[in-house]
Protein backbone atom coordinates (compact mmCIF):
# COMPACT_ATOMS: atom_id res chain seq x y z
CA UNK A 1 0.00 0.00 0.00
CA UNK A 2 1.46 3.47 -1.32
CA UNK A 3 2.43 5.78 1.84
CA UNK A 4 0.70 8.71 0.71
CA UNK A 5 -2.74 6.14 1.69
CA UNK A 6 -1.06 4.92 4.88
CA UNK A 7 -0.87 8.28 6.30
CA UNK A 8 -3.94 9.40 5.34
CA UNK A 9 -5.70 6.09 7.33
CA UNK A 10 -3.51 6.56 9.94
CA UNK A 11 -5.31 10.51 10.39
CA UNK A 12 -8.26 9.46 9.96
CA UNK A 13 -7.25 6.59 12.72
CA UNK A 14 -6.07 8.84 14.90
CA UNK A 15 -8.86 11.43 14.69
CA UNK A 16 -11.56 8.69 15.91
CA UNK A 17 -9.36 7.64 18.66
CA UNK A 18 -8.87 10.71 19.70
CA UNK A 19 -12.37 10.81 20.14
CA UNK A 20 -13.20 8.09 21.57
CA UNK A 21 -10.40 9.15 24.15
CA UNK A 22 -12.23 11.94 25.02
CA UNK A 23 -15.41 10.53 25.02
CA UNK A 24 -14.02 7.79 27.51
CA UNK A 25 -11.76 10.39 29.96
CA UNK A 26 -8.15 9.19 28.17
CA UNK A 27 -7.60 12.84 28.05
CA UNK A 28 -7.22 14.57 31.26
CA UNK A 29 -10.75 16.50 32.32
CA UNK A 30 -12.74 15.16 29.80
CA UNK A 31 -15.50 12.41 29.62
CA UNK A 32 -16.44 9.38 31.72
CA UNK A 33 -14.10 7.32 33.07
CA UNK A 34 -16.66 4.58 33.72
CA UNK A 35 -18.19 4.47 30.00
CA UNK A 36 -16.30 1.30 29.47
CA UNK A 37 -17.13 -1.51 27.29
CA UNK A 38 -14.67 -4.78 27.20
CA UNK A 39 -14.88 -5.64 23.86
CA UNK A 40 -14.10 -1.91 22.33
CA UNK A 41 -11.55 -1.27 25.16
CA UNK A 42 -9.44 -4.27 23.89
CA UNK A 43 -9.52 -2.80 20.60
CA UNK A 44 -8.77 0.94 21.68
CA UNK A 45 -5.68 -1.08 23.56
CA UNK A 46 -4.42 -2.50 20.28
CA UNK A 47 -5.52 0.33 18.29
CA UNK A 48 -3.15 2.99 21.47
CA UNK A 49 -0.20 0.08 20.70
CA UNK A 50 -0.80 0.77 16.65
CA UNK A 51 -0.57 3.97 16.70
CA UNK A 52 2.49 4.07 18.30
CA UNK A 53 4.13 1.97 16.16
CA UNK A 54 3.12 4.35 13.04
CA UNK A 55 3.63 8.28 14.83
CA UNK A 56 6.21 6.87 17.40
CA UNK A 57 4.58 9.35 19.65
CA UNK A 58 4.97 8.38 23.38
CA UNK A 59 1.47 9.41 24.17
CA UNK A 60 -0.07 6.48 22.55
CA UNK A 61 1.81 4.73 24.77
CA UNK A 62 0.34 6.14 27.61
CA UNK A 63 -2.53 6.50 26.89
CA UNK A 64 -2.74 2.24 26.53
CA UNK A 65 -1.70 1.76 30.12
CA UNK A 66 -4.13 4.01 30.97
CA UNK A 67 -6.88 2.47 29.23
CA UNK A 68 -5.67 -1.26 31.31
CA UNK A 69 -6.02 0.77 34.85
CA UNK A 70 -9.12 1.89 33.79
CA UNK A 71 -10.65 -0.85 32.46
CA UNK A 72 -9.46 -3.30 36.00
CA UNK A 73 -10.68 -0.58 38.31
CA UNK A 74 -14.04 -0.65 36.58
CA UNK A 75 -14.60 -3.80 35.06
CA UNK A 76 -12.66 -5.37 37.72
CA UNK A 77 -15.50 -4.61 40.03
CA UNK A 78 -19.61 -5.09 40.49
CA UNK A 79 -21.66 -3.02 38.32
CA UNK A 80 -22.42 0.48 40.36
CA UNK A 81 -25.89 -0.41 40.85
CA UNK A 82 -25.19 -3.68 42.30
CA UNK A 83 -25.60 -4.42 45.67
CA UNK A 84 -22.08 -6.49 46.00
CA UNK A 85 -19.32 -3.63 46.23
CA UNK A 86 -15.52 -3.68 45.57
CA UNK A 87 -13.64 -5.88 43.69
CA UNK A 88 -15.40 -9.32 42.45
CA UNK A 89 -12.51 -11.50 43.28
CA UNK A 90 -13.18 -10.47 46.59
CA UNK A 91 -9.60 -9.07 47.04
CA UNK A 92 -8.79 -6.30 48.99
CA UNK A 93 -8.06 -3.33 47.45
CA UNK A 94 -4.07 -3.65 48.15
CA UNK A 95 -4.16 -7.29 47.02
CA UNK A 96 -6.08 -6.41 43.63
CA UNK A 97 -3.89 -4.03 42.64
CA UNK A 98 -1.75 -6.89 41.79
CA UNK A 99 -4.50 -9.28 40.79
CA UNK A 100 -6.83 -7.40 39.04
CA UNK A 101 -8.34 -10.00 37.07
CA UNK A 102 -7.89 -12.38 38.37
CA UNK A 103 -11.99 -12.64 39.14
CA UNK A 104 -12.85 -12.10 35.78
CA UNK A 105 -13.87 -8.71 34.44
CA UNK A 106 -17.43 -7.34 33.62
CA UNK A 107 -18.85 -6.62 29.97
CA UNK A 108 -19.44 -3.18 30.68
CA UNK A 109 -23.45 -3.16 29.93
CA UNK A 110 -25.79 -0.57 31.31
CA UNK A 111 -28.07 -2.64 33.04
CA UNK A 112 -26.64 -4.96 36.16
CA UNK A 113 -27.03 -8.74 35.78
CA UNK A 114 -30.19 -10.60 35.84
CA UNK A 115 -31.07 -11.93 39.10
CA UNK A 116 -31.13 -15.68 40.16
CA UNK A 117 -35.07 -15.39 40.48
CA UNK A 118 -35.84 -13.40 37.21
CA UNK A 119 -36.64 -14.75 34.08
CA UNK A 120 -34.73 -14.73 31.10
CA UNK A 121 -35.98 -12.11 28.66
CA UNK A 122 -33.96 -12.62 25.65
CA UNK A 123 -34.04 -9.08 24.39
CA UNK A 124 -33.58 -7.26 27.60
CA UNK A 125 -30.56 -10.20 28.41
CA UNK A 126 -28.40 -8.31 25.52
CA UNK A 127 -28.46 -4.54 27.55
CA UNK A 128 -28.03 -6.41 31.01
CA UNK A 129 -24.39 -7.28 32.38
CA UNK A 130 -22.22 -10.38 33.13
CA UNK A 131 -19.40 -11.92 31.99
CA UNK A 132 -18.78 -12.96 28.25
CA UNK A 133 -16.27 -15.35 27.43
CA UNK A 134 -14.98 -14.41 23.91
CA UNK A 135 -15.09 -10.59 25.61
CA UNK A 136 -12.44 -11.96 28.04
CA UNK A 137 -10.43 -13.47 25.37
CA UNK A 138 -10.66 -10.45 23.39
CA UNK A 139 -8.78 -8.91 27.03
CA UNK A 140 -5.96 -11.35 26.89
CA UNK A 141 -5.39 -10.78 23.36
CA UNK A 142 -4.62 -7.06 24.68
CA UNK A 143 -3.26 -8.06 27.49
CA UNK A 144 -0.73 -10.02 26.11
CA UNK A 145 0.22 -7.24 23.46
CA UNK A 146 0.96 -5.12 26.04
CA UNK A 147 3.29 -7.75 27.20
CA UNK A 148 5.58 -7.35 23.90
CA UNK A 149 5.46 -3.48 24.54
CA UNK A 150 7.17 -3.62 27.74
CA UNK A 151 9.74 -5.50 29.58
CA UNK A 152 7.06 -5.68 32.64
CA UNK A 153 5.59 -9.14 32.62
CA UNK A 154 3.00 -7.80 34.48
CA UNK A 155 0.76 -7.74 32.12
CA UNK A 156 1.19 -11.12 30.67
CA UNK A 157 0.77 -12.41 34.41
CA UNK A 158 -2.60 -10.56 34.68
CA UNK A 159 -3.53 -12.49 30.96
CA UNK A 160 -2.61 -15.46 32.17
CA UNK A 161 -5.18 -14.84 35.62
CA UNK A 162 -7.40 -14.10 33.39
CA UNK A 163 -7.75 -16.90 31.79
CA UNK A 164 -7.76 -19.08 34.48
CA UNK A 165 -10.97 -17.63 35.70
CA UNK A 166 -12.69 -18.60 32.32
CA UNK A 167 -12.09 -21.93 33.10
CA UNK A 168 -16.06 -21.28 34.95
CA UNK A 169 -17.34 -21.11 31.17
CA UNK A 170 -16.05 -24.71 30.69
CA UNK A 171 -18.71 -27.95 31.92
CA UNK A 172 -19.37 -31.52 31.79
CA UNK A 173 -15.53 -31.99 32.75
CA UNK A 174 -13.29 -33.25 29.71
CA UNK A 175 -14.79 -36.21 28.58
CA UNK A 176 -17.90 -34.27 27.01
CA UNK A 177 -17.14 -30.84 27.74
CA UNK A 178 -19.45 -27.87 26.49
CA UNK A 179 -19.56 -23.95 27.66
CA UNK A 180 -21.51 -21.49 28.55
CA UNK A 181 -21.76 -18.18 26.36
CA UNK A 182 -22.72 -15.52 28.92
CA UNK A 183 -22.08 -15.95 32.91
CA UNK A 184 -23.00 -13.77 35.89
CA UNK A 185 -20.32 -11.15 37.41
CA UNK A 186 -19.31 -13.52 39.75
CA UNK A 187 -18.92 -16.54 37.82
CA UNK A 188 -21.12 -18.50 39.81
CA UNK A 189 -24.29 -19.71 37.42
CA UNK A 190 -24.78 -19.11 33.69
CA UNK A 191 -26.88 -16.38 32.39
CA UNK A 192 -27.36 -18.02 28.79
CA UNK A 193 -26.42 -21.37 28.86
CA UNK A 194 -25.37 -21.95 24.76
CA UNK A 195 -22.01 -21.95 23.30
CA UNK A 196 -20.54 -19.73 21.49
CA UNK A 197 -20.08 -20.44 17.64
CA UNK A 198 -15.93 -19.34 18.04
CA UNK A 199 -15.67 -19.41 21.98
CA UNK A 200 -13.85 -22.66 22.02
CA UNK A 201 -11.48 -21.69 19.02
CA UNK A 202 -10.87 -18.60 21.15
CA UNK A 203 -10.42 -20.53 24.17
CA UNK A 204 -7.97 -22.93 22.36
CA UNK A 205 -5.47 -19.65 21.06
CA UNK A 206 -5.56 -18.34 24.12
CA UNK A 207 -4.67 -21.12 25.92
CA UNK A 208 -1.63 -21.69 23.65
CA UNK A 209 -0.64 -18.51 24.08
CA UNK A 210 -0.36 -18.20 27.40
CA UNK A 211 1.45 -21.97 27.34
CA UNK A 212 4.08 -20.36 25.22
CA UNK A 213 4.35 -17.24 27.38
CA UNK A 214 4.40 -19.90 30.65
CA UNK A 215 5.82 -23.14 29.62
CA UNK A 216 6.10 -24.13 33.25
CA UNK A 217 2.13 -23.63 33.80
CA UNK A 218 1.56 -26.61 31.89
CA UNK A 219 -0.14 -28.54 34.39
CA UNK A 220 -2.14 -25.62 35.89
CA UNK A 221 -3.36 -25.23 32.11
CA UNK A 222 -3.52 -28.86 31.06
CA UNK A 223 -7.61 -29.29 31.71
CA UNK A 224 -8.58 -26.23 29.85
CA UNK A 225 -6.03 -26.92 26.97
CA UNK A 226 -7.80 -30.16 26.52
CA UNK A 227 -11.26 -29.51 26.92
CA UNK A 228 -10.56 -26.75 24.20
CA UNK A 229 -9.28 -29.12 21.89
CA UNK A 230 -12.28 -31.70 22.35
CA UNK A 231 -14.68 -28.78 21.66
CA UNK A 232 -12.81 -27.65 18.55
CA UNK A 233 -12.66 -31.22 17.14
CA UNK A 234 -16.44 -31.43 16.91
CA UNK A 235 -16.85 -28.09 15.48
CA UNK A 236 -16.73 -26.28 11.90
CA UNK A 237 -16.22 -22.63 11.48
CA UNK A 238 -17.98 -21.35 8.43
CA UNK A 239 -20.06 -18.61 9.23
CA UNK A 240 -21.72 -16.00 7.15
CA UNK A 241 -21.32 -13.09 10.00
CA UNK A 242 -18.84 -10.71 8.63
CA UNK A 243 -17.59 -9.85 12.35
CA UNK A 244 -17.03 -13.37 13.02
CA UNK A 245 -15.46 -13.85 9.66
CA UNK A 246 -12.75 -11.30 10.10
CA UNK A 247 -12.44 -12.73 13.99
CA UNK A 248 -11.66 -16.44 11.79
CA UNK A 249 -9.25 -14.96 9.82
CA UNK A 250 -7.30 -12.99 13.06
CA UNK A 251 -7.60 -16.62 14.67
CA UNK A 252 -5.93 -18.29 11.65
CA UNK A 253 -3.21 -16.19 11.47
CA UNK A 254 -2.55 -16.76 14.85
CA UNK A 255 -3.08 -20.43 14.65
CA UNK A 256 -0.33 -20.43 11.44
CA UNK A 257 2.25 -18.65 13.17
CA UNK A 258 1.95 -20.75 16.54
CA UNK A 259 2.09 -23.98 14.92
CA UNK A 260 5.10 -22.84 13.18
CA UNK A 261 6.71 -22.53 16.32
CA UNK A 262 5.48 -26.17 17.64
CA UNK A 263 1.99 -25.69 19.42
CA UNK A 264 1.36 -28.27 22.35
CA UNK A 265 -1.55 -29.18 20.01
CA UNK A 266 -2.70 -29.33 16.56
CA UNK A 267 -4.41 -26.01 15.87
CA UNK A 268 -5.57 -27.33 12.32
CA UNK A 269 -4.05 -23.44 10.88
CA UNK A 270 -4.62 -24.48 6.92
CA UNK A 271 -8.23 -26.17 7.43
CA UNK A 272 -9.30 -23.02 9.62
CA UNK A 273 -7.97 -20.45 6.88
CA UNK A 274 -9.43 -22.69 4.35
CA UNK A 275 -13.05 -21.95 6.10
CA UNK A 276 -12.25 -18.71 6.67
CA UNK A 277 -11.80 -17.82 3.06
CA UNK A 278 -15.10 -19.72 2.03
CA UNK A 279 -17.05 -18.19 4.32
CA UNK A 280 -15.51 -14.64 2.94
CA UNK A 281 -15.63 -15.72 -0.23
CA UNK A 282 -19.77 -16.10 0.30
CA UNK A 283 -20.44 -12.95 1.67
CA UNK A 284 -18.89 -11.20 -1.17
CA UNK A 285 -21.49 -12.64 -3.26
CA UNK A 286 -23.91 -10.64 -1.23
CA UNK A 287 -25.14 -6.70 -2.56
CA UNK A 288 -23.70 -4.52 0.25
CA UNK A 289 -25.32 -1.63 -1.28
CA UNK A 290 -27.99 -1.65 1.66
CA UNK A 291 -28.14 2.32 3.44
CA UNK A 292 -26.13 3.26 6.79
CA UNK A 293 -29.36 2.58 8.43
CA UNK A 294 -29.35 -0.96 7.46
CA UNK A 295 -26.11 -1.73 8.13
CA UNK A 296 -23.25 -2.13 11.47
CA UNK A 297 -20.11 -0.16 11.35
CA UNK A 298 -18.37 -2.38 13.60
CA UNK A 299 -19.58 -5.96 12.33
CA UNK A 300 -18.12 -4.79 8.73
CA UNK A 301 -15.39 -3.12 10.25
CA UNK A 302 -14.47 -6.84 11.95
CA UNK A 303 -14.24 -7.89 8.61
CA UNK A 304 -12.14 -5.51 7.07
CA UNK A 305 -10.06 -5.72 9.60
CA UNK A 306 -10.00 -9.33 9.57
CA UNK A 307 -8.99 -9.21 5.74
CA UNK A 308 -6.34 -6.53 6.22
CA UNK A 309 -4.25 -9.07 9.11
CA UNK A 310 -4.62 -11.13 6.51
CA UNK A 311 -2.96 -9.16 4.23
CA UNK A 312 -0.26 -7.83 6.29
CA UNK A 313 0.62 -11.36 7.50
CA UNK A 314 0.70 -13.25 4.35
CA UNK A 315 4.08 -12.74 2.72
CA UNK A 316 5.91 -12.74 5.97
CA UNK A 317 4.10 -16.00 6.78
CA UNK A 318 4.50 -17.75 3.64
CA UNK A 319 0.82 -18.23 2.52
CA UNK A 320 0.51 -19.55 -0.82
CA UNK A 321 -2.78 -20.97 -1.14
CA UNK A 322 -4.29 -17.35 -1.72
CA UNK A 323 -3.32 -15.78 -5.25
CA UNK A 324 -2.56 -12.52 -4.97
CA UNK A 325 -5.38 -11.68 -7.14
CA UNK A 326 -8.04 -12.99 -4.78
CA UNK A 327 -6.26 -10.80 -1.70
CA UNK A 328 -6.86 -7.68 -4.28
CA UNK A 329 -10.45 -8.45 -4.33
CA UNK A 330 -10.52 -8.80 -1.02
CA UNK A 331 -8.59 -5.66 -0.37
CA UNK A 332 -11.40 -3.93 -2.35
CA UNK A 333 -14.05 -5.19 -0.07
CA UNK A 334 -12.01 -3.76 2.86
CA UNK A 335 -11.57 -0.49 0.63
CA UNK A 336 -15.14 -0.19 0.48
CA UNK A 337 -16.34 -0.76 3.90
CA UNK A 338 -13.76 1.94 5.10
CA UNK A 339 -14.59 4.37 2.69
CA UNK A 340 -18.19 4.23 3.51
CA UNK A 341 -18.01 4.38 7.09
CA UNK A 342 -15.14 7.32 7.07
CA UNK A 343 -17.95 9.41 5.01
CA UNK A 344 -19.70 12.19 6.75
CA UNK A 345 -23.08 11.34 5.58
CA UNK A 346 -23.03 7.34 6.85
CA UNK A 347 -21.96 8.43 10.55
CA UNK A 348 -25.34 10.71 10.50
CA UNK A 349 -26.82 7.24 10.98
CA UNK A 350 -28.56 6.00 13.97
CA UNK A 351 -26.45 2.65 13.58
CA UNK A 352 -23.42 4.50 13.92
CA UNK A 353 -24.14 6.96 16.20
CA UNK A 354 -26.26 4.37 18.63
CA UNK A 355 -22.90 2.30 19.03
CA UNK A 356 -20.40 5.17 18.45
CA UNK A 357 -17.54 3.78 20.40
CA UNK A 358 -17.72 0.20 18.84
CA UNK A 359 -17.65 1.63 15.59
CA UNK A 360 -14.99 4.17 15.81
CA UNK A 361 -12.78 2.00 17.51
CA UNK A 362 -13.46 -1.37 15.11
CA UNK A 363 -13.15 1.34 11.99
CA UNK A 364 -9.88 3.15 13.58
CA UNK A 365 -8.51 -0.29 14.03
CA UNK A 366 -9.25 -1.40 10.50
CA UNK A 367 -7.34 1.22 9.07
CA UNK A 368 -4.54 0.65 11.72
CA UNK A 369 -3.91 -2.90 10.64
CA UNK A 370 -3.37 -1.85 6.59
CA UNK A 371 0.53 -0.94 8.14
CA UNK A 372 0.50 -2.41 11.50
CA UNK A 373 -1.51 -5.75 11.79
CA UNK A 374 0.62 -7.75 14.12
CA UNK A 375 -0.42 -5.33 16.85
CA UNK A 376 -4.01 -7.02 16.72
CA UNK A 377 -2.74 -10.86 17.15
CA UNK A 378 -1.06 -10.40 20.78
CA UNK A 379 1.54 -13.17 20.32
CA UNK A 380 3.40 -12.95 23.21
CA UNK A 381 6.72 -13.39 23.86
CA UNK A 382 8.77 -16.21 24.47
CA UNK A 383 9.64 -16.96 28.13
Amino acid sequence: MKTEVIEIKTKEAEELIRKFAERTALVQGKGDPGQRYLWTDAFALNCLFGLFHITGSNQYHEKAYQLIELVHEHLGKYHPDDKRKGWISGLTDEKAEFHPTVGGLRIGKRLPERKEDEALDQRLEWERDGQYFHYLTKWINGLLQADTETENDQYARWAAELLAATSAFIVNGTQDPKMYWKMDTGLSRPLVSGMGAHDPLEGLICTVNILRRFPDRTSQFNYMLRSFESICSQQTWTTSDPLAIGGLLTDSIRAIILEKEDAPVDLNAESLLQESINSLNDYQKQDLKAGAGQRLAFRECGLSLGIRILKGMKEKLGIQSISNAQMQCYELLANEIENFWLDPENQKSPTWKEHLDINSVSLAASLIACSHPEVFLGIPKRA
